[in-house]
């Protein structure tokens, strides 16, 4: 575990959170890393701390308690949540049960009570760390709990030709797994892996941790499923579930990336099927979630990626499975010359050392193109523009093997210079709609990020991973940005009132309009105009 635990403190009186912040010692194993006055200030602390707690009162301006509570249970799914109030009401206790608060403190506070509150709280989390997190102790959980034949199983259903094996769906059932009765679909976690940082052993051990902690959130989501480890990597066939099926599960693979990042120290990413019934499809749904990581390498398109959204109306183009293919694409999408050089020189000097088991030249030529096509196609650039004719004319004008690798090299390269300097990817795209839409529609007060998102077509994790990795911001901040702008071009240009004109920009509570004004612009809207006029 980290040394402290961190600790945001939320309330509107700035002498209540100077009073509990004294009363927290380092002796306590807690440590107060930002304090916030409202819930919208509370957001930005914990995106910038991800705090392990956040202590805060019920009764604030803007929004409160509860508002802020579920919306850290559903962005911060890892942070806990108390209560502070003056008011002990049996509803708003209710509703802190249905948000999993793990405390309920009514004012005044003594020492007493946050000693107490901080030493349970302390022993919760110390016990998590230990037990839940543990890489050792989760790999003999796994193996004391999960037979291995169940894996086995599964996996014959991957690799098989056929479409039923009789006996083993027979043998499975008696495990109480069936794939017949409803929708499902499949998910492949891959975990990144450097040889640098974990050697055999440790790589074991951490998809074992993975695999535990991934399952250990879909029980707590009531989820119908079934995990089994499959190519370096961890398959979740996951049963339809209500009417909301998708976007829940959404939420949930979003939620396993950010508890194997802050609790196990591995990145994943999650490739996922389209919707598929009976065992006969496995094999099916497991190429689509393979092929979508695969696709997401050259489409930048996040960590969780559906295949749905990558193969709308592309061609069927015959796909690769070899090791030194799989070098290849990914050198050419993420190395630099030097290194995709040296991966074609490689494979080239095996290929010509081994050229007595080759018949002719097709084989290599179809790989060739595969790779080729595939690439620039994920890129959305037209090859026969890039090489100046038909692709297969031109490789069937070579007559050795040493020409077809270097006109391979050769255009790889130019691909992927092309690639560098046309840099408008889908994601850009998908961002560039975001934006349009909050710059259209800012003054819908209702107007959030799960608002866009259906609007969209895009989910809640890819839309944050836009705006975070493109413009450096939250789509909150953004939001807020465009409001206030608009607010002061009001303010100089118009005559409206100061209420009207909050209401006009999505601002609810012409106080809080106030207090972001303030904060975005360093004066308040009434002084602004008057500097202005």
């Amino acid at each position: 575990m980290e040394e402290f635990y961190k600790m945001i403190l939320v309330d509107d009186e700035d002498e209540v959170r100077g009073r509990i912040s004294s009363k927290i010692s380092k002796e306590s194993g807690f440590v107060v890393v930002g304090a916030a006055g409202n819930g919208y200030d509370a957001l930005e602390l914990i995106e910038k701390h991800t705090p392990h707690v956040v202590l805060t009162d019920i009764k604030m301006p803007f929004i409160d308690g509860i508002e802020l509570a579920a919306t850290i249970k559903r962005d911060f799914p890892t942070t806990r949540v108390a209560f502070i109030t003056g008011y002990d009401e049996f509803d708003y206790a209710r509703e802190a049960i249905e948000l999993n608060v793990i405390s309920y403190l009514t004012k005044p506070i003594t020492q007493n009570d946050i000693t107490k509150f901080l030493q349970k709280l302390k022993i919760e989390l110390d016990n998590e760390f230990k037990e839940k997190y543990n890489l050792e102790k989760l790999r003999k959980k796994y193996e004391e709990t999960i037979p291995l034949v169940v894996d086995n199983y599964f996996s014959s259903f991957l690799i098989s030709s056929r479409n039923e094996k009789g006996d083993e769906i027979e043998n499975l059932k008696s495990y109480g797994i069936s794939l017949d009765d409803s929708n499902y679909l499949l998910a492949f976690i891959k975990i990144e892996r450097t040889d640098k940082s974990w050697d055999i052993m440790e790589f074991e051990k951490v998809k074992y941790s993975v695999r535990s902690a991934v399952t250990s959130i879909l029980e707590r989501y009531n989820q119908n499923f079934y995990s089994f480890l499959f190519n370096s990597g961890i398959v979740l066939v996951i049963k339809e579930k209500g009417k909301f099926f998708l976007k829940e599960i959404d939420s949930i693979f979003y939620e396993m990336i950010k508890m194997s990042e802050k609790f196990l120290g591995a990145k994943i990413d999650i490739g996922v099927s389209n919707m598929h019934q009976k065992f006969g499809r496995l094999a099916k749904a497991y190429q689509e979630a393979e092929k979508a990581i695969e696709y997401s390498k050259f489409l930048n398109a996040g960590r969780i990626v559906y295949i749905n959204e990558l193969e709308i109306n592309k061609p069927k183009i015959l796909s690769l499975s070899e090791s030194d293919i799989n070098d290849i694409v990914y050198n050419v999408k993420f190395g630099t010359e030097n290194e995709i050089r040296n991966v074609i020189n490689s494979i080239k000097l095996g290929a010509l050392r081994d050229s007595k088991t080759i018949t002719n030249y097709h084989q290599y030529m179809i790989n060739m193109m595969n790779v080729i096509i595939n690439f620039a196609d994920s890129i959305e650039v037209d090859i026969s523009e890039v090489i100046g004719g038909d692709i297969l004319e031109t490789m069937l004008q070579f007559s050795s093997l040493e020409q077809i690798f270097d006109w391979f090299l050769s255009t790889l390269l130019k691909l992927r210079d092309t690639n560098l300097k046309t840099k408008v990817t889908n994601s850009q795209k998908l961002l560039s709609n975001a934006i349009k839409y909050i710059d259209t529609n800012y003054g819908d007060a209702k107007m959030s990020m799960e608002t866009v998102c259906d609007n969209l077509g895009l989910s809640i994790s890819y839309i944050s991973l836009l705006f975070k990795k493109n413009m450096d911001t939250t789509f909150v901040k953004y939001l807020t940005k465009v409001r206030i702008e608009k607010a002061k071009e009001l303010l100089k240009f118009t005559g409206d009132r100061v209420v009207e004109i909050a209401a006009n920009c999505g601002f609810k509570d012409v106080y809080y309009f106030s207090h972001c004004f303030k904060k975005y612009v360093g004066s308040s809207p009434k002084k602004y105009r008057e500097e202005q006029n």
